[in-house]
């Protein structure tokens, strides 16, 4: 069942280390890993975005029915990704996810939501090293004023705000079901998984 939620793929990275457009690279057969993101979250969101950093020329083409979000003006990084899916449909929540994450599949985003708290500012995964994973995680309406204040402050970490605020933290079993591409070994390292 399709939820009133926002599923926001953060696609505005510029992929320095990983060398080429993670957002059109190919980890699944056929598929650009956008079009991937974008087709595991609408299993579950009525609402799909893309957001762009602000400026992007390259629009994401995709068959998918999407709303482009570019970040908010004077704003960078995935906290204004976050910021601006929650602006984009005030009073419902956003499930971020970083295009780069090959081995997130509908099963694990159906964990996350199924075991939402809406009464936290976010439900998310803890990461192989115990820290709160970020850039697969569902952030409530509740998150927007405390996210805008702590990009006002410096503070635009958004693993840290998880860390500091009221969230609902969850097990990824396997965790390295939350790897993200970034560098050639990381490639390796994510094709040996999907071929087994």
């Amino acid at each position: 069942m399709k939820r009133d939620i926002l599923g926001l793929v953060l696609a505005g990275g510029d992929s320095r280390r990983f060398g080429e457009d993670k957002a059109v690279f190919s980890f699944h057969e056929g598929i650009s890993q956008l079009d991937y993101a974008l087709a595991v979250l609408s299993k579950f969101c009525l609402h799909l975005g893309v957001s762009l950093r602000k400026g992007q020329q390259n629009r994401r083409a995709t068959p998918h029915e999407v709303t482009y979000i570019a970040d908010p003006e004077g704003m960078s990084g995935p906290i204004a990704g976050v910021i601006a899916g929650l602006r984009q449909n005030p009073g419902q929540p956003t499930l971020a996810l970083a295009c780069d994450m090959p081995l997130v599949d509908a099963a694990l985003v159906l964990k996350l939501l199924s075991q939402r708290n809406a009464g936290s500012q976010a439900t998310c995964f803890d990461a192989a090293n115990g820290r709160p994973e970020p850039l697969c995680a569902l952030y409530e309406p509740s998150a927007l004023p405390d996210l805008e204040r702590a990009y006002r402050e410096g503070r635009q970490s958004l693993r840290r705000f998880l860390e500091e605020g009221s969230v609902e933290r969850l097990k990824c079993e396997p965790p390295d079901l939350l790897a993200s591409a970034n560098t050639a070994e990381d490639l390796a390292t994510i094709k040996k998984r999907l071929s087994q």
